[in-house]
């Protein structure tokens, strides 16, 4: 039996082949998985792009347009608005310093405003109505929330235009729809330093982005040691917590937006915690020792420990 002794570079030279055969193979298969998910990938951008693009210009759908809740949504909203300047401009014009004050058992303050002041803005009734619409456009049409903002926008713009209810209350709110003013600079939704005119940039801003949160609208007042006020509306605000961003120097000074604070408070509707401030409000509180704190309710300045 004859034997056949193969060479060994042949050998070598042999396993070499297949390696370089499998590692081609290899290369080729991780070349084709990569065209493979960059093609996956360049067909869900196309996707997507498509379905903004179409969503960009998919006709207003008529049963929202045409809706008592959109419409009851943009007059409350409207409505909110017009009375957050009107408040932060009355305060402005109150010398506190002339206002009646009382204390309780425990010698705990609040500070009153004039009645006709209170009876002409009652900006807690308007917070209320404006949560309460919220909550019945986002319930009766949930889809309308997913919407873009610039689509949403548009809806807002549509019901300002063509609804006669609408048309009707801006006019009693003197809000001229044609004379669009740009939205102030300020950080994060503030009305501070208000100009008194109908801002209908930010108007329309604050109903798209209240629309698609779930979140409970809440008003903060910043008495600032000037003397000045200002109003604060966060998108964090929940029913029960509320948020305002205050900086302070760890000896009991605080600011915002640069400029010192005397105190700030936030609203209380009419509901079971009334003055007095909730177990998450306390909490709040304790996170910015030294800071005054107070709560507005029913057109009296109360001290945050008011009903302990």
């Amino acid at each position: 039996m004859k034997i056949q002794i193969q060479n060994v570079s042949e050998v070598k030279n042999s396993s070499s082949t297949r390696t370089l055969a499998h590692e081609t193979r290899k290369k080729i298969v991780k070349i084709v998985s990569i065209l493979s998910a960059v093609a996956v990938i360049a067909i869900i951008a196309g996707v997507l792009t498509g379905c903004q693009k179409e969503q960009e210009n998919e006709p207003l759908d008529e049963a929202i347009l045409n809706s008592s809740e959109m419409e009851d949504y943009v007059i409350a909203g409207a409505d909110f608005h017009q009375s957050l300047a009107i408040f932060e401009k009355k305060l402005n014009e109150i010398d506190f310093s002339t206002l009646k004050v009382t204390y309780n058992a425990e010698g705990k303050k609040v500070i009153h405003l004039p009645d006709a002041f209170v009876r002409s803005i009652k900006i807690e009734e308007k917070v209320q109505t404006f949560n309460e619409k919220k909550e019945a456009l986002q319930k009766k049409f949930p889809q309308f929330s997913f919407l873009k903002e610039d689509m949403r926008g548009k809806y807002f713009q549509q019901c300002a235009n063509s609804s006669v209810n609408v048309c009707g209350k801006f006019l009693e709110l003197g809000i001229n729809t044609s004379r669009p003013k740009l939205k102030n600079g300020s950080p994060e939704g503030t009305l501070t330093n208000y100009s008194g005119g109908e801002d209908i940039a930010y108007m329309f801003y604050l109903l798209s982005n209240w629309a698609s949160n779930p979140n409970y609208v809440e008003v903060y007042i910043i008495a600032y040691a000037d003397g000045n006020y200002a109003i604060w509306v966060d998108v964090r605000n929940t029913s029960l917590s509320s948020h305002i961003t205050v900086f302070g120097d760890g000896n009991g000074n605080w600011q915002y937006d640069g400029r010192d604070v005397s105190y700030i408070s936030h609203t209380h509707g009419a509901g079971s915690n009334g003055p007095c401030a909730s177990t998450t409000d306390k909490t709040s509180y304790a996170s910015t020792p030294g800071l005054d704190r107070k709560i507005y309710y029913q057109g009296g300045f109360y001290d945050y420990d008011y009903c302990d």
